[in-house]
């Protein structure tokens, strides 16, 4: 399982706070990415005042990809 993060700051690598996060039934990196891309936009559109900037996806505590760059 996967754990997909929005976050606020200049980076997905680095940043200044994380907004919220969720766990992702799959253990497909792509099928994650595409759902946390897809829940940032949503993020971005429906609740502007979060900040959401960027989206990471968690595999085992660490982030294997993010976006967008």
């Amino acid at each position: 399982m996967l754990t997909i993060e929005l976050t606020r700051g200049s980076s997905w690598t680095e940043p200044v706070e994380t907004i919220d996060r969720r766990e992702c039934d799959t253990t497909s990196i792509e099928f994650a990415a595409a759902e946390a891309l897809h829940w940032l936009q949503e993020t971005q559109k429906n609740a502007p005042a979060r900040g959401a900037t960027h989206y990471r996806v968690i595999d085992q505590g660490e982030a294997v990809i993010g976006g967008p760059p």
